[in-house]
């Protein structure tokens, strides 16, 4: 059945200055389930991926092991479950096939029994952890990988970006968790970042060994909490408009590829839409002249499927409307709760920014960006944010690099920006 998923928009302005030049605008686009599509626990192929490198040793492998017990406790007699462990050899261990989850003694006992050893291959664990996916993938489960690390893996990150494009592609989406930091938790926030976004899913800092059961479940609750999966958002634009970026900002912020798709469409993969969460895509686009008087400019199509039914290429449309006018007073006015989230996703932006040349050794301009992100998030009132923002210029002028702690932390802690605050409609 359609109607699973409602879509609303807002523009940053009630009304636009007619004008002989084109003009920069935002959009928000609110995608939100229906009571039809929420409220239900679905069921879930679940797959964990997880590090047993030699820095793994101590405390951080005792807390993965709690977690991964979490799963099991929490897992229903519908749910799926698999979990593999990697180091540098090749292939990566299979610790529990994909099954359901009956004899939860068991797998604890094999959980426990996982020991450190070795380097950190990551794409040897993302490969099998895919394998066991696809055997337990159906239209009526929601199959999802989480991917724990505490290192860099080792020469094989063009492998693991592979790895998370064919999971795309099959409809798996990945969550990258990066544990503790600084020090031997060395993980890579923009190879993380970047494998969540090319599979759909998200990535988390953990940046204290205490939160990994809480996040696993947290996880693992949003997955069940899956209203509409394998989410595509078309935007059919008239000539002349063009779309600049696109940005998820809820649940969380973070930057969406989108693919040209014919001479005036783009198409962006939304991924999960949550049950109560929805998702919000802010839109940053370039409109063509016009005169005063309302124009069509955009059609927004959602194309979803729906687990809890088996539905496949469902689809939810919305018109965009930009009204023009004459009067200059009239154009000068902007939705202030929508300029917020702008700002949030500009600090966002800045300091992304300033991290990835930080990383490539240009310091004059990562230097300048992190206060430009300082004086966004001082504006926004987020102190903290912004003291540490500053500190890290001042190191990059002192010493010419950032610290790797506060790379791994500060390239979170602005994605979370937008996390309690969905604008009203």
């Amino acid at each position: 059945m359609a109607g699973e998923l409602e879509i609303k928009v807002r523009l940053h302005r009630p009304i636009y200055q007619a004008m002989p030049t084109p003009q920069q605008a935002y959009l928000l686009l609110e995608a939100m389930p229906t009571t039809s599509a929420s409220g239900k626990t679905q069921p879930v192929n679940f797959c964990l991926v997880l590090d047993r490198s030699g820095s793994m040793a101590g405390e951080k492998l005792r807390q993965m092991k709690a977690a991964a017990k979490r799963v099991v406790d929490y897992l229903g007699p519908n749910d799926l479950l698999s979990i593999v462990i990697f180091d540098d050899n090749d292939p990566a261990d299979l610790i529990l096939a994909v099954g359901e989850v009956q004899d939860r003694e068991m797998i604890k006992k094999k959980i426990e029994a996982i020991e450190e050893r070795g380097g950190t291959h990551m794409s040897t664990g993302m490969r099998l952890g895919l394998q066991q996916l696809q055997r337990g993938q159906g239209s009526n489960r929601v199959s999802r990988m989480l991917v724990l690390t505490d290192g860099q893996t080792w020469e094989d990150q063009a492998e693991c970006q592979e790895l998370a494009d064919q999971s795309r592609q099959v409809g798996i989406s990945i969550y990258m968790l990066g544990l503790g930091v600084g020090g031997e938790s060395n993980w890579d926030p923009r190879l993380l970042e970047d494998l969540a976004q090319r599979s759909g899913g998200d990535w988390v800092a953990v940046d204290a060994l205490d939160k990994v059961g809480t996040i696993f479940e947290d996880i693992l609750r949003s997955v069940q909490g899956t209203a509409v999966s394998n989410a595509n958002l078309t935007m059919r634009m008239v000539q002349g408009l063009s779309a600049r970026a696109v940005w998820r900002v809820t649940p969380l912020i973070s930057r969406l590829g989108h693919q040209a798709i014919g001479l005036h469409d783009i198409q962006i993969f939304l991924g999960d839409i949550q049950s109560g969460v929805g998702q919000s895509v802010l839109a940053d686009v370039l409109l063509p002249p016009r005169q005063p008087g309302d124009y069509r400019m955009i059609q927004a199509d959602i194309t979803y499927d729906v687990p809890d039914s088996g539905l496949s290429g469902q689809r939810a449309s919305v018109d965009v409307v930009f009204p023009f006018t004459d009067d200059a007073a009239a154009a000068n006015q902007t939705e202030q709760s929508l300029m917020n989230v702008i700002e949030k996703v500009v600090a966002h932006k800045l300091q992304t920014q300033a991290l990835d040349e930080a990383a490539a050794g240009e310091v004059v301009k990562a230097t300048r960006r992190l206060r430009a992100a300082a004086t966004r998030l001082l504006e926004l009132g987020e102190t903290e944010m912004a003291e540490q923002a500053n500190q890290q210029a001042q190191n990059m002028e002192q010493k010419g690099q950032i610290d790797l702690d506060a790379a791994q932390k500060m390239r979170y802690a602005t994605k979370r920006l937008t996390e309690s605050e969905l604008p009203e409609s």
